[in-house]
């Protein structure tokens, strides 16, 4: 039963107010856009004591300085897309943003940071933000910390937030060095989530960095040569050498595709990914800034 619904101004009005729900034995669920906790709420899948409200959060959604673009809480994926200098410094972020499931209502309500929050597997940000090398800050009552998407993305469903915890900011590195990039999803209808997604960014030294989302319980990111982009058979033997290594608890399964699924379309979609990137690479002599 909601007891009490705060839509804090600060980050501090937020904190405390998390802050104050925990003291009292109480679950706070953080309410961002809402496409995904607003469901759960009408199918009373989620039953929280608390429910904060960011929709009045007086921090700026999204901003760049010298060395990143940063998004805030409330960054939406359609106001990514509308930002001028998105397109140039957070590339996959931008192409998948373009292509989310369900137009431009979820485009427009649906924020970064939730779908970064909820972690899961099949989502299309979280693994496109570890394609980004993405760090994200989290803040308490107590202070702030920053640690790698990567590392905040523990398990499905489980990212590394404690309940007193906001996240507060999304940090996005310029990254010089990835010179042409491609994003590939699998969906089994344009209204359904994705089955598999693979980011790919190819680097000036001629590696390709994949991505892949939907294969394991947390997105996967590994290195190939750039040239697998005109031998899908040697991509695919690449990628099945990696997963030989793993367990079958490293590998995700819903009701959408079964690990075994996923595991043999993870190569496809990696190899269209790669295509996308090897076409956009740069003429010859072409200089990069």
């Amino acid at each position: 039963m909601i007891r009490h619904l705060v839509r804090p101004r600060t980050v501090t009005e937020a904190t405390t107010a998390l802050a104050e729900a925990n003291a009292v034995g109480g679950h706070a669920l953080i309410i961002g856009g809402g496409t995904i906790a607003v469901p759960q709420l009408v199918r009373q899948e989620l039953q929280p004591t608390h429910i904060v409200d960011l929709g009045d959060l007086d921090v700026a959604r999204i901003w760049r300085d010298e060395s990143a673009v940063h998004l805030g809480p409330a960054a939406t994926y359609q106001l990514l897309i509308d930002t001028p200098c998105t397109e140039r410094w957070t590339p996959l972020l931008h192409l998948m943003a373009k292509g989310i499931t369900g137009g431009i209502q979820i485009r427009s309500q649906g924020t970064i940071a939730g779908s970064l929050v909820c972690a899961r597997p099949y989502s299309d940000a979280p693994a496109v933000l570890v394609a980004h090398a993405a760090r994200v800050t989290v803040a308490s009552a107590h202070g702030t910390r920053t640690v790698s998407v990567e590392r905040f993305l523990t398990a499905p469903e489980r990212p590394d937030l404690r309940p007193t915890e906001l996240v507060t900011e999304i940090i996005l590195p310029y990254r010089p060095e990835a010179v042409a990039h491609g994003y590939y999803k699998l969906k089994f209808a344009e209204s359904s989530w994705p089955v598999v997604t693979c980011s790919c960014s190819i680097l000036a030294d001629g590696t390709a960095e994949l991505t892949l989302g939907g294969v394991r319980v947390v997105p996967w990111k590994i290195r190939v040569s750039s040239d697998l982009s005109h031998s899908p058979q040697e991509l695919r033997d690449v990628l099945d050498d990696h997963m030989s290594a793993l367990t079958e608890d490293d590998f995700w399964h819903d009701i959408r595709a079964d690990s075994s699924y996923r595991r043999r379309v993870a190569a496809t979609v990696a190899a269209r990914a790669l295509r996308q990137a090897a076409a956009r690479l740069p003429s010859p002599g072409t200089e990069h800034s």
